[in-house]
């Protein structure tokens, strides 16, 4: 799975292209750049592409900054660090939710796991408790 799949299971369709022209961008960006963007594969208004990139500011994963007389644009958090924030709180969640039983489940499952990839979990788990 890549990680374009990955961040569009915890935000919606659009919110994940948006934040995923963000992320590619070199710099800031303003609406009228991802519309811009978006508008290439698909018909979409700018007051739409506006509005979700003011919700993705309220949700903390987008900074704006007025430049000149526009909004200009930037990730909050790499991609890479959004994943293991998300990736935590879901697990979290989880936990929380389900307690020994999830736990045992998720043990279960890595038993499942290719050996490449068990040991690569593994050895993430042994520096965590580092």
């Amino acid at each position: 799975m890549n990680t374009g799949q990955k961040v569009g299971k915890v935000l919606g369709e659009l919110e994940s292209e948006i934040m995923e022209i963000v992320w590619q961008s070199p710099d800031h960006v303003s609406v009228k750049i991802v519309a811009r963007t978006l508008q290439k594969k698909r018909k979409i208004a700018y007051t739409t592409v506006m509005t979700i990139m003011g919700r993705l500011v309220d949700k903390g994963l987008l900074k704006r900054r007025e430049s000149d007389k526009a909004y200009i644009y930037q990730p909050a958090y790499s991609k890479e660090k959004f994943l293991t924030r998300i990736s935590r709180q879901i697990i979290k969640n989880f936990i929380t939710s389900f307690g020994q039983s999830a736990i045992a489940h998720f043990a279960e499952e890595v038993e499942k796991l290719a050996p490449e990839k068990r040991r690569k979990l593994q050895k993430i788990l042994k520096q965590a408790k580092k």
